[in-house]
C-alpha cells in the first residue's frame, strides 16, 4: 500500500500556505498524485414572505467573491508543488444545491488519502467550508488534519499512534502504514487502559508491525480527569512528535455529528498534524 492518489481540499487563501507544506512534501515522498480540490459554495436561498414577491430570494455573491479567489489560489498551489517529485492537478466545482462537504467526499472516497485544514472557530465560513471531521467520519479514506496553530517543520518523521483497540484505532493504524514505514520513530500509545486483556493485544499489534518493517516502542500514560485528549496532544508535545495518529470516534444523529471525547478535544485542540480514520 502507498498514496498514490491525495487530494488537498482547498477552501480558504488566507491558510492556503500553511496547508499546502505538508501537502507537497508528502506528494513528494510518495510520488504521488496530488489533486487541489476548490469546491464554491452554494447559494443561499431565503424565503420572500411577502405579497407580490417571488416564493424565494437567492443570494450568490458569497459564491462569486469565492469563485474570483480560485485563480490566485490554482497559482499558490502549483507554485508550492514546483520543483517537487508530485503530479499536480487542479479541480474546481460548485455546491450548487448541495453542500461542500458533499461535493469534496465524492471525490475524497475514491483517493488514497485526504489533506484538510482544522476548523477556524474566527472564520464566518468555518461552519460549512470547514469540513475535516465530516471527511474523517464520513469518507472511509484517512484523513490529514492540518492545525492552524504550531510549527511543522516535517510531518511523520517522530509519530504517535493512539491505540485503544477498537476498530477506528486499527484503521487508523494501518492506513497509516506508508507513514510509519517512513518515520525515524513510532510509538504506540496507551491512555487509561481498563482490561487485563488488553496488553495482549498491545503486544500483538507490536509484533504485526514489527513484521512490516516498523520498529515501534510502546508507552501507557495516564489522563487527567479522564481526558484523553488532551493527555495524547500532551504527550505529543512532550515526545516532540510530529504527527498523531488516531481513530475518529463519532456518528451522526439528527443530521448533527456527534464525537467521541477525545476525538472532539483532539479536532479542536491540536497543533500537530492529525491522521484520523473511521
Amino acid at each position: 500500500m502507498n498514496y498514490k492518489t491525495i487530494i488537498v481540499h482547498i477552501n480558504d487563501a488566507a491558510r492556503l500556505s500553511r496547508l499546502l507544506e505538508p501537502a507537497t512534501a508528502l506528494g513528494a515522498l510518495f510520488k504521488a498524485h496530488l489533486i487541489g480540490l476548490s469546491i464554491t459554495p452554494p447559494v443561499k436561498i431565503i424565503p420572500a414572505g411577502m405579497p407580490g414577491a417571488p416564493d424565494t430570494i437567492i443570494l450568490d455573491e458569497h459564491c462569486k467573491t469565492y469563485r474570483a479567489q480560485n485563480p490566485a489560489m490554482k497559482a499558490v498551489f502549483e507554485q508550492a508543488a514546483a520543483g517537487r517529485s508530485v503530479a499536480v492537478e487542479w479541480r474546481e466545482g460548485e455546491a450548487g444545491s448541495r453542500s461542500v462537504a458533499a461535493c469534496v467526499l465524492d471525490y475524497s472516497r475514491a483517493a488514497d488519502l485526504v489533506i484538510a485544514s482544522q476548523a477556524h472557530l474566527g472564520w464566518a465560513d468555518s461552519w460549512h467550508m470547514d469540513i475535516a471531521d465530516r471527511l474523517a467520519l464520513e469518507s472511509g479514506r484517512p484523513v490529514l488534519l492540518v492545525p492552524n496553530e504550531g510549527t511543522q517543520p516535517s510531518v511523520g518523521k517522530r509519530i504517535i499512534l493512539a491505540w485503544n483497540g477498537r476498530r477506528e484505532a486499527a484503521r487508523a493504524v494501518f492506513d497509516a502504514l506508508p507513514l510509519l514505514r517512513q518515520a525515524e520513530s513510532v510509538s504506540l500509545v496507551q491512555v487509561d487502559p481498563v482490561q487485563e486483556d488488553e496488553a495482549g493485544a498491545f503486544d500483538f499489534l507490536l509484533d504485526t508491525l514489527d513484521r512490516h518493517g516498523i520498529c515501534c516502542r510502546s508507552q501507557v500514560i495516564k489522563s487527567t480527569d479522564g481526558n484523553v485528549g488532551a493527555a495524547l496532544l500532551g504527550h505529543c508535545k512532550s515526545a516532540d512528535a510530529d504527527l498523531l495518529v488516531m481513530g475518529c470516534y463519532g456518528h451522526s444523529r439528527l443530521r448533527e455529528i456527534v464525537f467521541g471525547g477525545a476525538t472532539r478535544h483532539v479536532l479542536a485542540s491540536t497543533t500537530l498534524p492529525v491522521l484520523m480514520s473511521h
